[in-house]
């Protein structure tokens, strides 16, 4: 019961009692505060890790991102990064970038009871770590402990870090471009906390203790695959759905299995043990990543269905303004553009493209940009219009000798 229930209670048993009567009883005889064991801590031995909510404004949206917050105990030195959300990937991600700054590891990291680093509970104290948690730290040689429930503040340099790192970096300014340009801005002023002097290090900063700790801690290993991965089957439409969103394979896989590897910002899948597509990570929801090269042996076959196909839509802004300048009634010569720059590279088609438009615009083609790139003679003849240059420069040049000659049009050499 509340106070209030227990005074109404009181009074319906008869009782003749004020509220403030059994408000001032139970705070003398029942309300104790928590104490609190101060704890001391040796170099090199704890690391504690939580997440955080961090309120933006990012590209005009507002959005809610993680903070992944990873403190020293010894001496509060602060390593954050703020995520999307709190999947596996990124929690692993954000602990071997935290080793990487940190330039070697923490023999012990604390943890409370979220679902990256508890598994189930066995019991009622008892905790039985995840897998990825149990690999990364025999990888890095590390031990890993977990706080009762309800009790975060047993890491309680974390706790507070997470506030205060908060309020730090991102009371003043709260609108970015982009989550990686937080990102940014997040580094730079942990670099200023980090580098401040405090009174409880006896005027030494987090980065003079760091630096202490040095020789206690496990030396670093090559950075850990911090990817979360994923057995996906690729659909009728040579894709694979992750997360919610489809992301692009080889046309030629359509059925089959493949492995993906998850990154807080890249796709990488893979078709037996051989890297068969690589995709920026979208964030959206059912969002449809392609790249047009997956599907040039289907578009071969069916060109026609290439100017309302996802993949040209999400073509690169210069491959938008060739197609639609010099493609847009001719798909078939534009699918063995294609497979040039997959050749060879974009640059140069571009600069061949530059080169041909000096001329003429209708020398665009594939075959007389093939000619540039590989130094051959160049066709100066297109399918569908007949230069005339040559033609009037012909007529010009006769008429120049006419009357160099005094020939007489109406002689024996008129035409």
């Amino acid at each position: 019961m509340k106070k209030i229930d227990i005074h109404e209670k009181l009074v319906e048993m008869g009782f003749d009692i004020s509220y403030p009567t059994v408000c001032n009883y139970i705070r003398e005889n029942h309300e104790r505060k928590e104490a609190f064991i101060r704890q001391e801590y040796n170099l090199g031995e704890t690391l504690e890790f939580d997440w955080g909510e961090v309120k933006l404004t990012i590209a005009g949206k507002p959005t809610t991102l993680q903070m992944g917050l990873l403190t020293t105990a010894k001496s509060s030195y602060h390593y954050a990064r703020l995520y999307q959300n709190q999947k596996m990937e990124n929690f692993l991600d954000v602990h071997v970038r935290a080793f990487n700054n940190i330039g070697g590891v923490h023999r012990e990291l604390v943890y409370d009871n979220l679902k990256q680093a508890v598994r189930k509970f066995v019991g009622r104290n008892e905790k039985e770590a995840t897998e990825d948690l149990i690999k990364i730290s025999l990888y890095y040689g590390f031990k890993y402990r977990f706080c009762n429930v309800a009790r975060g503040n047993e890491k309680g340099h974390v706790e507070k870090g997470i506030e205060f790192v908060r309020r730090k970096a991102f009371s003043s300014r709260t609108d970015f471009d982009t989550v990686k340009e937080a990102n940014a801005y997040l580094k730079e002023k942990l670099l200023e906390l980090n580098s401040k002097k405090r009174n409880w290090l006896q005027n030494q900063s987090p980065i003079d203790i760091l630096k202490q700790e040095m020789p206690y801690l496990i030396p670093l290993k090559p950075s850990y695959d911090a990817s979360r991965r994923v057995e996906a089957r690729v659909n009728k439409y040579s894709v694979v759905n992750i997360d919610q969103n489809k992301y692009s394979v080889p046309d030629y896989l359509v059925g089959k299995f493949v492995n993906v590897k998850v990154y807080p910002d890249t796709i990488e899948i893979y078709y037996k043990d051989n890297k068969v597509a690589e995709h920026k990570r979208s964030y959206q929801s059912h969002y449809w990543t392609v790249d047009i090269n997956h599907f040039i042996h289907t578009l071969k076959k069916k060109p026609g269905a290439l100017h309302s196909s996802v993949g040209r839509h999400q073509l690169s802004p210069e491959l938008q303004e060739i197609y639609q300048e010099y493609y847009i009634n001719n798909p078939r010569d534009f699918i063995e553009l294609l497979e040039l720059i997959k050749e060879k590279n974009l640059k140069s088609v571009v600069e061949a493209i530059a080169e041909l438009k000096k001329i003429k615009k209708e020398l665009v083609t594939t075959d007389n940009i093939k000619n540039i790139i590989f130094k051959l003679p160049m066709d100066n003849t297109t399918s569908k219009t007949k230069d005339l240059s040559i033609q009037k420069a012909s007529i010009k040049q006769i008429a120049i000798l006419n009357e160099m000659f005094n020939l007489n049009p109406a002689g024996r050499y008129k035409n």
